[in-house]
Order: C-alpha cells, then structure tokens, then sequence
C-alpha cells in the first residue's frame, strides 16, 4: 500500500470514524405493551452503547416465549407477564440470574364516545361489545377479567367480550369499530381520554425480563437490562403509563 493511500484511509478514518465501528444487534423479544415505548428505549439505550443498535420483535408474551422455547434467535425477553419468564428460567432457556422486574403494568379503558364513565357502565345495555385481551395469553387480559370480576359484572359483560390475541391487537379491535369499549395496556392509551382502572381491582402487572441463553452478546443484554432500571429508562417508563416495578 502507497503513503498516500494510507494518509488518505487515515484521513477517512477520522471524519467518518462511526462508519468504521462494528455494530452489534440486540434482538429483544417484547411484549406486545411496550409497542409505543420502544423507540424512546432504543434512543435511551444508544446512547449509553453507541456500538449497539437494539431490534425489537413485538408480540403475545405467550407468543414470543413458545418461541424462545422452540430456538428462536433472540437475546433478551421482555415479558409482560412474570410467570413466563419464571417458567423460561427454570428450564434454563433464560438465564436464572438475569432476570429482573423492569416495571408495572396498567390497565385503562376507553369508551366509544370518548368520555369518561363509571367502570360499571361496562354492563349498561348501551355497551353492546366490548374488547379484552385474551387472558389465556395476555395478564392484562387476566388483569382485567379480575377487575371486572371484582366490580360483580363480569357475568353480565362477558356474553358481550371480544378477546384479542394481545393488547394492541384488542385495541385494533376497537379501533376498526367492532367494541363500544376497550380494556387494555394503558400504555397504549396515553394519547387518548382513557379513565385508569384502580390498581386494587386486580392483582399487579409485574413484568419481568432475561437474557435468552443462547444469545451470542450476554454482554450487551446485560447492560440493556441494567438500562431498563435505571432511572433515565425508569423516567421513559413513567412517561408511557407505567409503575416501578
């Protein structure tokens, strides 16, 4: 190589001196609640790791853990519901000393006209569908049978439930005009009028994360997880309707 090609690849070097830096990937399986946070997460992240770029995969938790179980090439799972990653742990399909709680999880309804009403209006003859998560996948879907169950109308409001496969899928369901109300992620729900249903109508949404086994960059999916509790991504958290863990 010429001394003027090496002055010339030194010089590129340094006014382009991110496009010379290897990136690493980090593919996070999560869950389908933290849809509208994960830009704000990556952002936050980057630049902590300017070497690491984050991907997410947004599905069921249910989903997304059947998929770990099968191979699936993720690193890290964010779960919205604790049992999952639990049950990940036990079978070493996460790592046991990974895992950790990264936040709460709320639930809101929002109703067709926009308004604010009392929960119990949910068995008004004048709701005629209303859409839930499925609770055989989703806890928010648990979360909020139990509210309803709590509040002694859920055998008047389930002949009239529309179950989603997850939560912003339930709230699709709503979107496209097919449920008078929604019970959902509140997270979902920032940028509309939604009225929070009381944590003490149903048990805590603890959700909880861990670093997949197989993943080739253990190194990174820690410092993402120590991210995720930190109080800048704490702060994100919050900002999106969520509780401290």
């Amino acid at each position: 190589m010429s001394r003027r090609l090496s002055s010339l690849l030194a010089v590129l070097f340094l006014i382009f001196p991110l496009a010379c830096v290897a990136q690493t990937m980090l593919t996070v399986a999560a869950a389908s609640d933290l849809t509208d946070v994960e830009p704000a997460l990556a952002a936050g992240f980057r630049k902590i790791e300017p070497k690491v770029q984050v991907r997410f995969v947004t599905a069921a938790s249910a989903t997304l853990a059947q998929q770990i179980e099968n191979g699936a090439p993720y690193d890290v799972f964010l779960s919205a519901n604790a049992q999952f990653v639990d049950r990940l742990a036990s079978n070493r399909s996460l790592l046991p000393e990974s895992v950790r709680a990264y936040a709460t999880g709320r639930i809101g309804v929002l109703w067709r006209d926009r308004k604010s009403h009392p929960f119990k209006d949910l068995a008004a003859k004048w709701v005629r569908v209303v859409a839930l998560p499925n609770p055989k996948l989703a806890p928010y879907g648990v979360a909020a049978q139990q509210a309803l169950e709590h509040s002694g109308i859920w055998q008047v409001v389930q002949p009239k439930v529309v179950y989603g496969e997850n939560v912003r899928q339930t709230l699709q369901l709503f979107e496209s005009g097919n449920a008078d109300a929604v019970l959902t992620s509140d997270s979902l729900l920032r940028s509309e009028p939604a009225d929070p249903i009381p944590g003490n109508l149903h048990n805590s949404i603890i959700q909880k994360a861990g670093i997949v086994a197989r993943s080739s960059f253990r190194k990174n999916a820690e410092a993402f997880l120590s991210y995720l509790v930190s109080p800048p991504a704490q702060a994100v958290f919050a900002r999106f309707g969520f509780a401290k863990p």
